[in-house]
């Protein structure tokens, strides 16, 4: 199983994967894991797309052909308030970036 980060919706190549894990075996039936992972490395991310909604990708393997992709929306918010016209701080205080993702709502 692989957590990805989707870094920018414009560009494939700043996804970040944030955890790889080998699982199994597992029993035929219905599965529950919990998947935990690093938060993303705000460097590589363009600083337009820090804040507001992206996406977590959970995809699963096997014998290196994906068999299932699972997303999540994930809504990035500053927890200070600033001026909506302004827009945030530059540079942004990553210590008040809070991540609320949609578990019950996967995609």
């Amino acid at each position: 199983m692989q957590v990805t980060y989707v870094g920018s919706a414009e560009d494939s190549s700043l996804d970040q994967v944030l955890d790889e894990v080998m699982v199994g075996p597992v029993p035929v039936g219905t599965n529950k894991f919990v998947l935990q992972a690093d938060a993303p490395d705000h460097s590589v991310i363009p600083p337009e797309d820090v804040l507001g909604v992206t996406v977590v990708l959970v995809t699963a393997a096997y014998k290196d052909a994906e068999f299932c992709r699972v997303g999540y929306y994930v809504n990035n918010e500053y927890a200070e308030e600033y001026d909506a016209e302004a827009g945030p701080p530059d540079p942004l205080d990553m210590t008040k970036v809070t991540r609320q993702i949609l578990a019950d709502k996967p995609r």
